[in-house]
């Protein structure tokens, strides 16, 4: 709880600390509340540029993207707020993840799996926002007129993940994303269950940085972002994560990403999203992440999402490569139980 009371000092260090990495895209009232040592220094690699590498997370955090209307303008957590959702996340735990062992299932829980492998909230974000969206200052997404009823519309029954996938018409097999594997995406998912603490692993070459993006729900993803001045591919050439093309700032690496698909929606941006990811290390085990999110068809202006990555112990190894499909005979069971209810209704018939 000492943390907290120490966070308005630690805006204003962690504020100079970027001052010369990450351009004033974010207004200097949204700059993160989190601590940051006044005198760090980002370590270097080998051939001297600032070290990411490492196994990061965000931590098995609940955070919605916008700013829920009880807060008003307030953009963090007060400390009885902080306990009191320690004291919800902490209700989620079964006696997998230190909490009890449960005599009764959570509605609509077929009992398949338990907190350890659901990915459910655990713990409370270390910057304290109430929200993901830190610019504009009222932490919405600045959808253009009608956007927002129109993505609502679109979005799969079958997609845990919102804004997604859009519908298809109906419930078929290639609409259900948990078995199609069909992968993350741009902005990751960061804040509900889908993102499963939000685990990467960043490496680092002289000429480039190449992430992967933990994701067991949908297959894992691999992302080479090269640093050597290339031009973006031609826009008749589109890809899931889109081209990538990344240049360091001060310590900052910024990230331009375009030549998305229409099948990559975000937020209902889809092949005109642009995205400007910043990597700033603002701390031995800190990284402050933020992405800018642009599609002039969709937004009436870009939004900032700012997220907080922990380095984790790299003899632990926390990360896994996603294997999706092997074993996964799920899509398999519903077609076959949907071929005799089909057989069934046919013997039936008069």
């Amino acid at each position: 709880m000492g943390h907290l009371a120490g966070l308005a000092a630690a805006a204003g260090l962690l504020a100079a600390a970027l001052a010369a990495g990450v351009p004033g895209t974010v207004p200097a009232a949204a700059q993160s509340p989190a601590a940051a040592a006044s005198d760090f220094t980002a370590p270097r690699t080998p051939w001297g540029d600032p070290d990411l590498q490492g196994i990061w997370s965000t931590g098995y955090i609940e955070v919605p993207l916008e700013r829920p209307e009880e807060y008003g303008s307030r953009e963090l957590l007060t400390e009885a707020e902080v306990a009191g959702e320690r004291e919800r996340l902490d209700a989620q735990q079964d006696h997998s993840t230190g909490g009890a062992l449960p005599t009764t299932p959570r509605p609509g829980d077929t009992g398949t799996y338990n907190t350890v492998f659901s990915g459910r909230g655990r713990e409370v974000i270390r910057t304290r926002r109430n929200s993901l969206i830190v610019d504009p200052p009222e932490a919405r997404i600045p959808w253009r007129p009608g956007v927002r009823e129109q993505v609502a519309d679109e979005i799969s029954t079958a997609a845990g993940v919102r804004g997604r996938f859009r519908r298809e018409g109906t419930d078929g097999p290639e609409d259900r994303p948990n078995d199609r594997c069909r992968g993350v995406i741009l902005p990751h998912r960061f804040g509900t269950w889908e993102a499963g603490g939000g685990h990467h692993r960043i490496v680092q070459t002289p000429g480039a940085v190449t992430i992967y993006y933990e994701y067991g729900p949908h297959g894992g993803a691999y992302r080479t972002i090269p640093l050597d001045g290339r031009p973006h591919l031609p826009g008749r050439i589109r890809q899931w994560l889109g081209d990538a093309r990344g240049r360091w700032e001060g310590d900052t690496l910024v990230v331009d990403t375009t030549n998305f698909t229409d099948r990559t929606s975000y937020e209902g941006a889809r092949d005109n999203l642009r995205l400007t990811e910043r990597f700033t290390r603002v701390g031995a085990d800190f990284v402050l992440y933020r992405v800018t999110v642009e599609d002039e068809t969709v937004f009436t202006r870009p939004w900032t999402l700012e997220i907080p990555l922990t380095l984790q112990d790299a003899r632990e190894n926390r990360i896994f490569e996603s294997a999706c499909h092997e074993g996964n005979y799920a899509l398999t069971g519903i077609l076959a139980g949907a071929r005799a209810e089909d057989a069934g209704r046919q013997e039936s018939a008069p």
